[in-house]
């Protein structure tokens, strides 16, 4: 027990090195710089600032009234200009045809109806009646050219809750026919409408969840920062690791190792204060970390386990490799590399090409950011453990054959 606090005691103090002390700022860093991008995207949320648009209703039933009552309420639109064909003006007939309607042109926007308007909505005539029996026409949208940022998201708007409602009267009308029998007239079909319009609208407008901008902004919020904290936390386990086996091959090299060994000690002892103190100091980055981020993590905790073992596995069977401490860490910082850029921390593994996908199934952080993410525990868990049991078992093998080696040299001196 003595011999293994001091050598924690002895990592500690060697890994408190100007480059130590970087390795666990440079992530934090880089957390609050994801952070930072993060809250100036938020705020580029806001610099949309809401727009007015038209609805021309030559339906002018209590369902089209009640649409436009909804789309008042909808956070992105600041005003929704109500006109029906009673009430366009004598000035302004010359913005409809024969049989009423709105004549879609270039000059429309000209016109101080419809003005600073980003699209006009022209809902037919019977449009909610007819939509119940499949004979309706489509809702036209005429697109502002001066605003077209501002055109295309309301038409997009327009177009999905028109495709819901679509889906939602059919529901409803054959729930109304088995009800019926078949057999109803007109007047009762029209109070039917009108009891089924504020519900189906409701629901229409709800599923599109065009009330609940704040909701999908924090939604939004979420999903990035759980990679932010993969890539942040795959940084700092990978950098402590490299840090803290640092000295592992110049400790065999002058023989410190040798000296351990025959005063009590053993190579298990040596590696696993290393693990030991490898694993305080990413405890203690990791905290930070989640303070500037706020990741949710669900069962992450087993992940990060999985993860900072097979990170510091694989630094240790790297150490095994190299006889100097100035080799190590060139061979480290090219291995540290190689896993965040192919394991999707740098670049989106999506779109990685194919060989570099095949490549990023070898690395840490590809797992660790899956885990967090989709929470699948087992799915990440597993192959990090398949990834550190490898590396242990080259170490383990690396280990053996060396120590024949010497073994071997010792014997022909002897001899």
């Amino acid at each position: 027990m003595r011999s293994i606090r001091a050598c924690i005691y002895k990592d500690i103090r060697l890994f408190l090195t100007a480059s130590g002390i970087l390795s666990l700022i440079l992530p934090v860093l880089v957390a609050a710089a994801l952070m930072l991008g993060l809250n100036d995207a938020q705020s580029a949320d806001t610099s949309i600032q809401p727009f007015e648009i038209a609805v021309y209703d030559r339906d002018d039933t209590l369902m089209s009234r009640t649409l436009v009552g909804q789309l008042r309420s909808v956070e992105l639109i600041s005003k929704v200009r109500h006109y029906t064909e009673k009430s366009i003006s004598e000035n302004e007939q010359s913005l409809l045809n024969e049989n009423g309607e709105l004549i879609a042109e270039s000059g429309l926007f000209s016109a101080p109806l419809f003005k600073d308007c980003a699209v006009v909505m022209i809902l037919p005539l019977d449009f909610f009646y007819d939509a119940y029996t499949g004979e309706e026409e489509p809702v036209r949208i005429v697109l502002n050219g001066d605003m077209p940022l501002e055109s295309a998201l309301a038409s997009s708007m327009a177009s999905s809750v028109s495709g819901i409602l679509k889906s939602e009267r059919a529901a409803w009308y054959a729930a109304y026919s088995v009800k019926a029998g078949g057999e109803f007239d007109r007047a009762d079909f029209e109070r039917f409408c009108e009891n089924s319009a504020e519900t189906i609208l409701d629901n229409a407008l709800g599923r599109l969840n065009v009330f609940k901008n704040p909701d999908i902004r924090a939604e939004l919020s979420a999903s990035v920062k759980n990679p932010f904290f993969a890539c942040a936390a795959s940084m700092l386990m990978l950098f402590v690791s490299l840090g803290v086996l640092k000295t592992l091959p110049e400790e065999r090299r002058l023989g410190l190792y040798d000296r351990f060994v025959s005063a009590g000690g053993s190579l298990f002892q040596l590696i696993l204060s290393k693990f030991i103190t490898a694993a305080v100091f990413c405890a203690i980055g990791i905290l930070p970390l989640y303070f500037i981020l706020k990741p949710d993590l669900h069962g992450g905790v087993f992940v990060l386990a999985a993860a900072f073992i097979a990170c510091f596995l694989l630094m240790l069977m790297q150490a095994r490799l190299t006889r100097s401490a100035e080799s190590y860490l060139i061979i480290g910082g090219i291995l540290t590399a190689a896993e965040l850029l192919f394991g999707g921390v740098i670049y989106p593994a999506k779109l990685f090409p194919l060989f570099a996908k095949r490549i990023s199934v070898l690395t840490v952080p590809k797992y660790l950011i899956a885990g967090l993410e989709k929470s699948e525990i087992s799915a990440s868990v597993i192959p990090l453990a398949v990834i550190a049991a490898a590396c242990l078992a080259v170490f383990i093998v690396l280990e053996a054959a060396l120590r024949g080696i010497r073994r071997s040299k010792r014997g022909r001196r002897k001899v």
